[in-house]
Protein backbone atom coordinates (compact mmCIF):
# COMPACT_ATOMS: atom_id res chain seq x y z
CA UNK A 1 0.00 0.00 0.00
CA UNK A 2 0.76 3.51 -1.14
CA UNK A 3 1.89 5.82 2.08
CA UNK A 4 -0.91 8.65 2.72
CA UNK A 5 -1.09 11.56 -0.21
CA UNK A 6 0.21 13.88 2.89
CA UNK A 7 3.02 12.06 3.65
CA UNK A 8 4.58 12.12 0.60
CA UNK A 9 4.37 15.35 -1.33
CA UNK A 10 7.56 17.14 -1.02
CA UNK A 11 6.21 21.31 0.10
CA UNK A 12 9.94 22.67 -1.15
CA UNK A 13 9.25 22.07 -5.19
CA UNK A 14 5.46 22.81 -4.75
CA UNK A 15 5.53 25.88 -3.24
CA UNK A 16 8.57 26.67 -5.95
CA UNK A 17 6.11 25.49 -8.50
CA UNK A 18 4.11 28.70 -7.83
CA UNK A 19 6.66 31.29 -8.52
CA UNK A 20 8.00 29.18 -11.60
CA UNK A 21 4.50 29.49 -13.02
CA UNK A 22 4.27 33.27 -12.07
CA UNK A 23 7.12 33.94 -13.82
CA UNK A 24 6.37 32.11 -16.74
CA UNK A 25 3.53 34.23 -17.31
CA UNK A 26 5.58 37.62 -16.66
CA UNK A 27 7.68 36.86 -19.15
CA UNK A 28 4.89 35.89 -21.69
CA UNK A 29 3.32 39.33 -21.00
CA UNK A 30 6.54 41.22 -21.06
CA UNK A 31 8.58 40.07 -23.67
CA UNK A 32 6.44 40.07 -26.13
CA UNK A 33 5.47 43.94 -25.28
CA UNK A 34 8.93 44.80 -24.98
CA UNK A 35 9.61 47.15 -27.80
CA UNK A 36 6.54 48.79 -26.95
CA UNK A 37 6.89 49.53 -23.74
CA UNK A 38 8.18 53.25 -22.38
CA UNK A 39 11.73 53.83 -21.25
CA UNK A 40 11.26 54.45 -18.02
CA UNK A 41 8.36 52.97 -17.32
CA UNK A 42 5.30 53.84 -14.86
CA UNK A 43 6.13 51.38 -11.84
CA UNK A 44 4.46 53.38 -8.58
CA UNK A 45 0.80 54.60 -8.71
CA UNK A 46 -0.89 57.58 -6.79
CA UNK A 47 -4.40 56.54 -5.17
CA UNK A 48 -6.27 57.74 -7.99
CA UNK A 49 -4.39 55.46 -10.35
CA UNK A 50 -1.88 58.25 -11.94
CA UNK A 51 1.96 57.35 -12.51
CA UNK A 52 3.85 58.62 -9.80
CA UNK A 53 7.11 56.27 -10.02
CA UNK A 54 9.29 55.42 -12.75
CA UNK A 55 11.77 52.15 -13.46
CA UNK A 56 14.51 52.50 -16.28
CA UNK A 57 13.11 49.78 -18.91
CA UNK A 58 16.35 48.04 -18.94
CA UNK A 59 16.22 47.69 -15.03
CA UNK A 60 12.68 47.00 -15.16
CA UNK A 61 12.77 43.17 -16.13
CA UNK A 62 15.32 41.76 -13.54
CA UNK A 63 13.48 43.83 -10.57
CA UNK A 64 10.56 41.77 -11.70
CA UNK A 65 12.46 38.41 -11.95
CA UNK A 66 14.10 39.57 -8.13
CA UNK A 67 10.48 40.00 -6.79
CA UNK A 68 9.61 36.49 -7.56
CA UNK A 69 12.91 34.49 -7.34
CA UNK A 70 13.64 35.82 -4.09
CA UNK A 71 10.44 34.63 -2.40
CA UNK A 72 10.54 31.26 -4.42
CA UNK A 73 13.59 30.33 -3.03
CA UNK A 74 12.96 31.67 0.78
CA UNK A 75 9.61 30.06 0.84
CA UNK A 76 11.56 26.63 -1.03
CA UNK A 77 14.04 26.93 1.63
CA UNK A 78 11.80 27.63 4.86
CA UNK A 79 9.93 24.55 3.70
CA UNK A 80 13.01 22.12 3.21
CA UNK A 81 13.87 23.35 6.79
CA UNK A 82 10.93 22.53 7.96
CA UNK A 83 10.46 18.90 6.55
CA UNK A 84 6.87 17.01 5.36
CA UNK A 85 3.77 17.22 7.14
CA UNK A 86 3.85 20.73 8.79
CA UNK A 87 3.87 23.47 5.84
CA UNK A 88 0.66 23.51 4.53
CA UNK A 89 0.28 27.03 5.71
CA UNK A 90 3.95 28.27 4.65
CA UNK A 91 2.74 26.59 1.50
CA UNK A 92 -0.21 28.69 1.02
CA UNK A 93 0.69 31.69 2.00
CA UNK A 94 3.97 31.31 -0.93
CA UNK A 95 0.81 30.52 -3.12
CA UNK A 96 -0.96 33.50 -2.39
CA UNK A 97 2.07 35.83 -2.56
CA UNK A 98 2.93 34.85 -6.03
CA UNK A 99 -0.43 34.89 -7.15
CA UNK A 100 -0.65 37.97 -5.83
CA UNK A 101 2.94 39.46 -7.20
CA UNK A 102 2.49 37.98 -10.64
CA UNK A 103 -0.53 39.42 -11.76
CA UNK A 104 0.26 43.29 -10.59
CA UNK A 105 3.47 42.26 -12.22
CA UNK A 106 1.77 41.28 -15.57
CA UNK A 107 -0.56 44.29 -15.04
CA UNK A 108 1.93 46.87 -14.91
CA UNK A 109 3.22 45.66 -18.15
CA UNK A 110 -0.24 45.72 -20.10
CA UNK A 111 -0.79 49.49 -18.68
CA UNK A 112 2.05 50.63 -19.49
CA UNK A 113 2.30 48.75 -23.13
CA UNK A 114 -1.58 51.09 -23.43
CA UNK A 115 0.20 53.89 -22.25
CA UNK A 116 2.53 53.62 -25.84
CA UNK A 117 5.98 55.71 -25.46
CA UNK A 118 5.53 57.82 -22.50
CA UNK A 119 5.00 56.09 -18.69
CA UNK A 120 2.86 59.43 -17.80
CA UNK A 121 0.07 58.42 -19.34
CA UNK A 122 -0.14 54.24 -17.70
CA UNK A 123 -2.72 54.33 -15.45
CA UNK A 124 -2.93 51.70 -12.94
CA UNK A 125 -6.95 52.12 -11.39
CA UNK A 126 -7.22 50.84 -7.61
CA UNK A 127 -9.64 47.78 -9.03
CA UNK A 128 -6.65 46.57 -9.85
CA UNK A 129 -5.32 45.85 -6.67
CA UNK A 130 -8.49 44.56 -6.08
CA UNK A 131 -8.26 41.94 -8.60
CA UNK A 132 -4.95 41.12 -7.57
CA UNK A 133 -5.91 40.67 -3.97
CA UNK A 134 -8.61 37.89 -5.37
CA UNK A 135 -5.59 36.46 -7.53
CA UNK A 136 -3.91 35.78 -4.03
CA UNK A 137 -6.91 34.59 -2.09
CA UNK A 138 -7.56 31.98 -4.96
CA UNK A 139 -3.73 31.28 -5.21
CA UNK A 140 -3.57 30.56 -1.50
CA UNK A 141 -6.42 28.32 -1.40
CA UNK A 142 -4.92 26.07 -4.25
CA UNK A 143 -1.79 26.10 -1.99
CA UNK A 144 -3.81 25.29 0.80
CA UNK A 145 -5.54 21.69 -1.48
CA UNK A 146 -1.94 20.92 -2.69
CA UNK A 147 0.00 20.74 0.45
CA UNK A 148 -2.20 18.28 1.74
CA UNK A 149 -3.23 17.75 5.33
CA UNK A 150 -0.29 18.74 7.98
CA UNK A 151 0.96 15.54 10.02
CA UNK A 152 2.02 16.67 13.44
CA UNK A 153 5.51 15.55 14.40
CA UNK A 154 5.95 13.21 16.99
CA UNK A 155 6.92 14.86 20.59
CA UNK A 156 8.93 13.43 22.72
CA UNK A 157 8.79 13.48 26.72
CA UNK A 158 9.09 16.94 27.80
CA UNK A 159 10.61 16.53 31.42
CA UNK A 160 13.26 14.57 33.00
CA UNK A 161 17.30 14.49 32.40
CA UNK A 162 18.66 12.99 29.30
CA UNK A 163 21.45 12.03 31.13
CA UNK A 164 22.51 11.70 34.82
CA UNK A 165 24.76 14.90 36.52
CA UNK A 166 28.39 13.81 35.87
CA UNK A 167 30.79 13.93 39.06
CA UNK A 168 32.93 16.64 39.34
CA UNK A 169 35.32 17.18 42.22
CA UNK A 170 36.25 19.88 43.97
CA UNK A 171 38.56 22.28 41.90
CA UNK A 172 38.12 20.05 38.92
CA UNK A 173 37.49 21.35 35.67
CA UNK A 174 35.41 20.33 32.64
CA UNK A 175 34.75 22.07 29.19
CA UNK A 176 32.06 21.08 26.55
CA UNK A 177 32.16 23.04 23.13
CA UNK A 178 30.22 22.03 19.97
CA UNK A 179 29.21 24.17 16.36
CA UNK A 180 25.38 23.96 15.13
CA UNK A 181 24.47 25.37 12.00
CA UNK A 182 20.66 26.12 10.58
CA UNK A 183 19.90 24.83 7.18
CA UNK A 184 17.11 26.84 6.88
CA UNK A 185 18.85 30.19 7.80
CA UNK A 186 21.88 29.57 5.25
CA UNK A 187 19.14 28.79 2.52
CA UNK A 188 17.49 32.01 3.37
CA UNK A 189 20.72 34.01 3.31
CA UNK A 190 21.87 32.72 0.64
CA UNK A 191 17.98 32.95 -1.36
CA UNK A 192 18.69 37.05 -0.41
CA UNK A 193 22.35 37.41 -1.76
CA UNK A 194 22.81 36.10 -4.43
CA UNK A 195 19.56 37.80 -5.80
CA UNK A 196 20.83 40.52 -4.68
CA UNK A 197 24.09 40.37 -6.21
CA UNK A 198 23.09 39.68 -9.87
CA UNK A 199 20.22 42.34 -9.27
CA UNK A 200 23.36 45.21 -8.32
CA UNK A 201 25.12 43.72 -11.55
CA UNK A 202 22.76 43.96 -13.62
CA UNK A 203 20.46 46.86 -12.77
CA UNK A 204 22.82 49.04 -10.37
CA UNK A 205 23.57 48.62 -6.97
CA UNK A 206 20.74 50.47 -5.72
CA UNK A 207 18.57 47.78 -6.52
CA UNK A 208 20.13 44.86 -5.16
CA UNK A 209 22.60 46.12 -2.13
CA UNK A 210 19.51 46.02 0.59
CA UNK A 211 19.06 42.20 -0.56
CA UNK A 212 22.48 41.31 -0.76
CA UNK A 213 23.98 42.72 2.71
CA UNK A 214 20.37 41.31 4.33
CA UNK A 215 21.33 38.14 2.79
CA UNK A 216 25.19 38.46 4.07
CA UNK A 217 23.75 39.01 7.62
CA UNK A 218 21.17 36.12 7.51
CA UNK A 219 24.16 34.31 6.27
CA UNK A 220 26.25 35.11 9.12
CA UNK A 221 24.15 34.20 12.01
CA UNK A 222 23.05 30.65 10.75
CA UNK A 223 25.94 29.22 12.84
CA UNK A 224 26.82 29.09 16.34
CA UNK A 225 29.33 28.00 18.68
CA UNK A 226 28.05 26.35 22.07
CA UNK A 227 30.23 25.89 25.15
CA UNK A 228 29.60 24.88 28.53
CA UNK A 229 32.31 25.79 31.37
CA UNK A 230 32.61 27.02 34.71
CA UNK A 231 31.43 30.88 33.62
CA UNK A 232 28.03 29.01 32.70
CA UNK A 233 26.30 28.16 29.22
CA UNK A 234 27.12 30.68 26.13
CA UNK A 235 27.28 31.04 22.12
CA UNK A 236 28.92 33.19 19.92
CA UNK A 237 29.44 33.10 16.14
CA UNK A 238 32.02 30.47 15.24
CA UNK A 239 33.81 33.25 13.83
CA UNK A 240 34.18 36.01 16.66
CA UNK A 241 34.55 35.73 20.00
CA UNK A 242 31.46 38.85 20.53
CA UNK A 243 28.87 39.59 20.13
CA UNK A 244 28.43 36.72 23.27
CA UNK A 245 24.97 35.28 24.71
CA UNK A 246 26.08 33.93 27.99
CA UNK A 247 23.73 32.75 30.85
CA UNK A 248 26.30 32.52 34.43
CA UNK A 249 25.56 29.63 36.74
CA UNK A 250 24.17 31.55 39.05
CA UNK A 251 20.95 32.31 37.35
CA UNK A 252 20.47 28.16 36.34
CA UNK A 253 18.26 26.18 38.46
CA UNK A 254 19.23 23.11 36.97
CA UNK A 255 19.94 22.02 33.06
CA UNK A 256 18.34 18.71 31.16
CA UNK A 257 18.03 17.76 27.52
CA UNK A 258 15.21 17.08 25.23
CA UNK A 259 14.13 17.48 21.79
CA UNK A 260 13.00 21.25 20.72
CA UNK A 261 11.11 21.87 17.61
CA UNK A 262 11.80 25.11 16.37
CA UNK A 263 8.40 26.46 14.96
CA UNK A 264 6.37 24.36 17.71
CA UNK A 265 7.82 25.29 20.67
CA UNK A 266 9.68 28.67 19.80
CA UNK A 267 7.72 30.56 16.53
CA UNK A 268 10.83 29.76 14.24
CA UNK A 269 14.59 30.15 13.94
CA UNK A 270 17.12 32.39 15.45
CA UNK A 271 17.71 34.05 18.69
CA UNK A 272 13.73 33.70 20.69
CA UNK A 273 11.51 34.89 23.34
CA UNK A 274 8.16 33.08 23.80
CA UNK A 275 6.25 33.05 27.22
CA UNK A 276 8.23 31.42 29.45
CA UNK A 277 10.83 30.23 26.99
CA UNK A 278 14.02 31.80 24.81
CA UNK A 279 16.42 30.31 23.55
CA UNK A 280 18.58 30.27 20.62
CA UNK A 281 17.04 27.53 17.96
CA UNK A 282 19.40 27.08 14.50
CA UNK A 283 17.11 23.86 13.98
CA UNK A 284 14.45 21.47 15.66
CA UNK A 285 16.41 18.46 17.49
CA UNK A 286 17.63 17.87 20.55
CA UNK A 287 18.43 20.60 22.71
CA UNK A 288 20.37 21.71 26.09
CA UNK A 289 17.20 22.94 28.20
CA UNK A 290 17.92 25.32 31.25
CA UNK A 291 15.88 25.60 34.49
CA UNK A 292 16.67 29.40 35.55
CA UNK A 293 16.19 30.91 38.95
CA UNK A 294 12.92 32.82 37.43
CA UNK A 295 11.55 30.23 36.64
CA UNK A 296 11.38 30.33 32.82
CA UNK A 297 13.45 28.11 30.66
CA UNK A 298 16.66 28.89 28.48
CA UNK A 299 17.13 26.04 25.39
CA UNK A 300 20.00 25.74 23.01
CA UNK A 301 19.70 23.34 20.37
CA UNK A 302 22.89 21.39 19.50
CA UNK A 303 24.27 17.92 19.28
CA UNK A 304 25.45 16.32 21.91
CA UNK A 305 23.05 18.21 24.30
CA UNK A 306 22.70 15.39 26.72
CA UNK A 307 25.62 15.42 27.53
CA UNK A 308 25.88 19.93 28.20
CA UNK A 309 23.41 19.35 30.15
CA UNK A 310 24.60 17.04 32.42
CA UNK A 311 27.76 18.64 32.71
CA UNK A 312 25.60 22.21 32.74
CA UNK A 313 23.44 20.45 35.63
CA UNK A 314 26.68 19.55 37.77
CA UNK A 315 28.53 23.09 37.36
CA UNK A 316 25.11 24.67 38.40
CA UNK A 317 24.54 22.26 41.37
CA UNK A 318 28.59 23.00 42.65
CA UNK A 319 28.25 26.99 42.32
CA UNK A 320 24.97 26.81 44.54
CA UNK A 321 26.88 24.55 46.91
CA UNK A 322 29.58 27.55 47.08
CA UNK A 323 27.31 30.39 47.53
CA UNK A 324 25.17 28.33 50.34
CA UNK A 325 28.52 27.77 52.15
CA UNK A 326 29.50 31.34 51.60
CA UNK A 327 32.52 30.49 49.82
Amino acid sequence: MSPPLAKVRRPAPLVAAAYLLATAAFLTTFLPRRDRLPDPMATHFSGAGHADGYTALGSFPYVALALLLVPAAVFAGLAYGIGQGRTRALVALGYGLAGFLGYLLCALVLDNARAGRSGEAARLPLWQLGVALAVAAAAGALGWLLAGRDVPAARKPDAGPAAPRLGLREGEAATWTRSIGSRPLRVVGLALALPGAALGLLAGWGAGVGLFIGGLVTFAFSAARVTVDRHGLSAHLPWLPRPRLRIPLARIESATSRHIDALADLGGWGYRVVPGRSGLVLRSGEAIVARLTTGSEFVVTVDDAATAAALLDALAARARDHADAGT
